[in-house]
């Protein structure tokens, strides 16, 4: 069994994943929440001491891909697509893979997780932290796969995750304001990538707040030189 997940990029970035066929890891420093991955009171010492060393040990070992169940998020467009001039990417991901450690949505909720003592610092504990983020995060509708760091990081200390049967690119679609020539640039990419990947360029319903797939670029694109 396998799901649909989108990953919000640039066209620059979306070429660049589909020529090396991977994506970029994140380590808790890229995280843009503070609270992420750490959503427990730990008012108490002896907790924030537990808690932390549960941690470190995950963090040097392990990587996060972050994507949304749903590609059609207006907010995720504007916050990760490049205010809609950018791509989203879909993938397909097995829901119980062999080297992926958790592939989990995310639970939102307005309070931090209490806990009574050091000892209950366990990895029951840990797996609800790694999914558990506040509220005003719901929009996101995140979806995680924790994956281990196999491999050094690159010059630049970038970590990669490679395209393989745990992480599929099915399809690609190109946000409403991205521009023509970088536009015409995601869709030679996805021509010459060598697998079946659906092309579809997003498109805003005359009727409604929302978005809908078309099989060609939206209609301003025609009146630019």
């Amino acid at each position: 069994m396998s799901k649909r997940i989108y990953k919000f990029t640039s066209a620059e970035h979306t070429i660049s994943s589909m020529k090396n066929k991977r994506l970029k890891a994140s380590t808790i420093c890229d995280l843009n929440d503070p609270f992420d991955l750490n959503p427990v009171d730990v008012t108490d010492p002896a907790i924030r001491a537990a808690v932390e060393k549960c941690f470190e040990h995950f963090w040097k070992t392990r990587a996060i891909l972050c994507f949304s169940r749903n590609w059609d998020n207006l907010l995720m467009w504007s916050h990760y697509g490049k205010s809609h001039g950018g791509v989203c990417l879909g993938f397909d991901v097995a829901e119980s893979e062999p080297g992926a450690d958790y592939d989990t949505d995310v639970h939102y909720q307005p309070n931090v997780l209490q806990i009574r003592c050091p000892g209950d610092v366990n990895l029951n504990l840990v797996e609800r932290m790694l999914r558990t983020k506040h509220d005003s995060w719901s929009y996101e509708q995140e979806v995680r796969m924790f994956v281990g760091l196999n491999d050094p990081p690159d010059a630049n200390g970038r970590n990669w995750i490679e395209f393989g049967s745990q992480l599929v690119l099915k399809e690609v679609i190109i946000g409403v304001n991205c521009p023509p020539a970088a536009s015409m640039e995601v869709k030679a990419a996805v021509e010459s990538y060598g697998e079946p990947v659906e092309l579809w360029w997003a498109g805003m319903r005359p009727d409604a707040f929302l978005l809908v797939k078309q099989d060609h670029p939206p209609d301003w694109q025609a009146t630019v030189k």
